[in-house]
């Protein structure tokens, strides 16, 4: 029997791997020898054939081979478009600088075992001056692909992503124009290999919602997750256990400061991993068929900032 990298799930995991994701244990690594041949059939795509990764976007997916494809492509077309977020992603000390500042924390645990992974992101923590938000998403979009290689939890179960509006100022905000934000929607949307369940808004400022009506005119009508905004964290718990949330928010899992130690030596060790990284991507000109959307244009057309609304 040939090796493999994919790990033997707890049995409350498989089966919710089984209901979500239609993940037959005894099939996966057949599919997943399937998806490997396509790739490396594809004039068009250089791309990794790690069984892990693959496995992340079957379950995404819930193990059907064409929409596997279809995302696996859209993933890997993405980077021509979007390179300031999915390019050159070394670990250097700017990355290491930037996940130091806690804009992005995934705590340690999951919410259970057989629950969704969560992260908490503090946009006050950026500082104009010295980073913008196009360095907070690439860092956010690799530590969600060390998540979909790693865990279980994440990749099964989905994210809760708990965002913390408090004392973001307008500084802050006018940075996230819309251009940016709806490229990021549509590399969560139709590209990574997991999935938002849920996303909460916290501590609400005035300002905030009205930069939060403003983006969802960018937005679909009908979103592929659950949104919540609170005004005050403590209303959170009335979706999410204690034990989700860090210490700071009156939960039990672990420091902001343990979370970012975490992360810091798991970036160090995916170093070769992530430096490979950017071998990898498309070549239009090699496609057989239809031009990938990206490639058409498609998330052309929208520009502007932020700075042109009228706040109350």
């Amino acid at each position: 029997m040939a090796t493999t990298t994919l790990r033997t799930l707890d049995p409350k995991l498989a089966a919710l791997a089984k209901s979500e994701c239609n993940e037959e244990q005894g099939q996966r690594l057949e599919i997943i020898a399937s998806i490997q041949t396509w790739i490396t059939k594809s004039p068009h795509l250089k791309a990794p054939t790690d069984e892990r990764l693959i496995l992340a976007f079957l379950r995404r997916c819930r193990f059907s081979q064409e929409e596997t494809k279809r995302r696996f492509d859209n993933y890997y077309s993405l980077r021509s478009v979007f390179p300031e977020v999915l390019g050159s992603r070394q670990v250097d000390e700017a990355l290491l600088t930037q996940l130091q500042r806690g804009i992005h924390v995934i705590p340690l645990r999951p919410v259970s075992s057989e629950g969704p992974r969560v992260i908490i992101s503090q946009f006050r923590n950026i500082d104009p001056k010295k980073s913008n938000p196009r360095e907070a998403f690439k860092l956010v979009f690799i530590m969600l692909e060390l998540l979909a290689l790693e865990c279980d939890n994440a990749s099964i179960a989905g994210l809760v992503w708990v965002v913390d509006a408090r004392d973001v100022t307008m500084e802050q905000m006018v940075q996230y124009d819309p251009f940016l934000l709806k490229k990021a929607f549509a590399l969560v949307d139709q590209c990574i290999p997991l999935r938002f369940v849920e996303i909460h808004m916290i501590n609400m400022r005035k300002e905030g919602q009205t930069i939060f009506n403003f983006v969802t005119k960018f937005l679909p009508s009908k979103l592929p997750f659950k949104f919540v905004v609170h005004k005050k964290s403590e209303d959170l718990y009335q979706h999410l256990p204690r034990d989700a949330m860090t210490i700071e928010y009156g939960g039990t899992n672990g420091y902001h400061a343990e979370a970012v130690d975490h992360w810091r030596q798991k970036l160090l060790d995916s170093k070769d991993y992530l430096a490979r990284d950017a071998q990898y991507g498309t070549n239009e000109k090699l496609r057989v068929g239809l031009a990938s959307a990206w490639a058409n244009g498609e998330l052309d057309g929208m520009s502007g900032s932020f700075r042109k609304l009228e706040l109350d």
